[in-house]
């Protein structure tokens, strides 16, 4: 637990904290250019293409350059013609940024925890002695049933008192003509 923790701490002290750069004007014009290159669009003249061009920097203005390049490589796969406004603001919402190193590390480290923290309830459940573990676990375990506070602040486990969980069909016994008569 403490290597999680020490691990968790590292990743988040060397987290890339750049957050998104959009992608620059000269980046969104390359990419509308290969678009027009590899789709065809209806014919137009120069002004309403210079209007339409103008309209498409600026809807495709806080996009970064991963998103640019995801989109265009999907009309071009997907679209038989040049995407509408709209069809390349669906395409960048379709982008699924890589997971990066942190989210990756705080990601197994969470994992590794609950699952300690599962095997743990599950021996305390058992009877097992409760170890040192955070006192937020303790807490939790009370919260679940498996662990109760004594009047001086103590922490114990309810399987000392009661012993371990068991199933019901365990615990009671019904003569074999009593459970014949019963309506389920």
């Amino acid at each position: 637990m403490a290597e999680c923790s020490a691990l968790a701490e590292w990743a988040e002290e060397h987290a890339d904290r750049g957050g998104r750069v959009p992608a620059s004007q000269e980046e969104i014009e390359d990419c509308l250019e290969y678009l027009a290159a590899a789709l065809p669009s209806k014919n137009i003249d120069a002004e309403a293409g210079y209007k339409r061009f103008t309209v498409y920097v600026a809807v495709l203005g806080n996009c970064t350059v991963d998103e640019l390049r995801h989109m265009s490589l999907e009309a071009i796969r997907t679209l038989d013609w040049f995407p509408t406004a709209k069809q390349c603001l669906g395409l960048v919402a379709s982008f699924l940024p890589p997971v990066s190193e942190r989210d990756r590390v705080l990601r197994i480290c969470g994992d590794f925890a609950q699952a300690s923290f599962d095997q743990w309830l599950e021996n305390i459940r058992n009877g097992q002695p409760i170890g040192d573990v955070p006192e937020r676990w303790m807490r939790i375990a009370v919260e679940r049933g498996a662990m109760r506070v004594l009047s001086d602040g103590r922490f114990v486990s309810r399987a000392l008192y009661h012993g371990p969980v068991r199933s019901i069909s365990a615990v009671v016994r019904m003569p074999a003509d009593v459970v014949e008569g019963c309506v389920l």
